[in-house]
């Protein structure tokens, strides 16, 4: 039964066997075709390598240095780690010492004492000290002197303390005893630590530091200094200084503190590792390196050493 209303726009109904519409007989739904399933072959897959999950702090870090081909299998011994800290430590309170000098110096410009040269001598003792670093303690003596002829040449001070220190070991010897730099009676020192400790010390080398250095001599310095009116610290910054030691075992250090001077300023040398883990590391000729004064006064220098370890340390045995 059709719908249409009768008129105009009136459609022919074909549900009554009409006859057949003009876009054709209708179209039956056609039924889905059945496939057989297709059978594959199975898949063998390798397991797949996922990276390495981190934390997120460890994501960008530096990968670790490579071991340096020099560096022995088992590390650094026990002996190498306690020359090697105390060379540093010899070289480190040499230059402290130097800067130190410069304080003491400048205070006695400014008091009615008399001046210090701008020289000095320092001697080093180790003692046990269970509680430091490798358990020992590194001590220094020094000896600064007053500014005159005697004093202020430095290859002059320093024949001149060679010949006082053959003296008063050719005193003791005759007694059958050991002279100490130390002894109230016989002292060669006068800064530092003059007092001998209770427990045993062992004299390791010396050191000389000096104000004089190639870029600026002491004298030259003074009267800058008293007339600006610059403090002790501020005169440790704009006085350079510069100093060598040599220890029992040969062990040369150069000792360079200088703040106003480009790239390493306050660094120290020495023709044996100063590192424990550089056992086999490049060493550097100190004599070469050292300043004019040092490098003059050099050949003095080594025969003080060598009569003092002669006599107090004559086999070299620190530990």
């Amino acid at each position: 039964m059709s719908y249409n209303v009768p008129g105009r726009h009136a459609q022919p109904s074909w549900d009554d066997g009409s006859p057949t519409p003009p876009w054709g007989p209708p179209v039956s739904p056609q039924q889905p075709q059945q496939y057989p399933p297709q059978q594959y072959p199975p898949q063998q897959y390798p397991p797949q390598q996922y990276p390495e999950q981190r934390p997120s702090w460890h994501q960008h870090a530096a990968p670790p240095p490579p071991t340096p081909q020099w560096q022995p299998q088992g590390g650094p011994t026990p002996e190498d780690r306690r020359w090697a800290y105390l060379r540093h430590s010899a070289g480190t309170s040499l230059r402290g010492i130097n800067a130190i000098h410069v304080t003491r110096a400048l205070e006695r410009l400014h008091s009615r004492d008399q001046p210090l040269a701008p020289h000095g001598v320092t001697l080093f003792f180790i003692t046990e000290a269970p509680a430091q670093h490798l358990g020992y303690q590194v001590l220094s003596a020094s000896r600064w002197g007053y500014a005159g002829p005697e004093y202020d040449n430095l290859i002059a001070f320093l024949t001149g303390l060679n010949a006082t220190a053959q003296s008063f070991i050719t005193q003791h010897e005759k007694a059958d005893r050991v002279w100490d730099p130390r002894d109230p009676d016989y002292l060669m020192v006068n800064v530092g630590d003059i007092q001998r400790p209770s427990t045993p010390t062992r004299y390791v080398g010396i050191g000389v530091e000096t104000l004089n250095t190639d870029s600026r001599q002491w004298y030259d310095v003074v009267p800058v200094l008293l007339s600006s009116g610059i403090s002790s610290l501020q005169a440790m910054s704009y006085v350079p200084g510069e100093g060598a030691a040599q220890l029992v075992d040969g062990s040369e250090i150069r000792v360079v503190r200088d703040d106003n001077r480009r790239g390493r300023g306050n660094d120290l040398i020495c023709n044996n590792p100063l590192d424990a883990t550089q056992v086999y590391s490049t060493t550097q000729n100190v004599p070469e390196r050292l300043g004019g004064q040092l490098r003059q006064a050099w050949p003095a220098f080594q025969e003080l050493a060598k009569t003092l370890a002669d006599h107090l340390n004559p086999h070299g045995q620190v530990w």
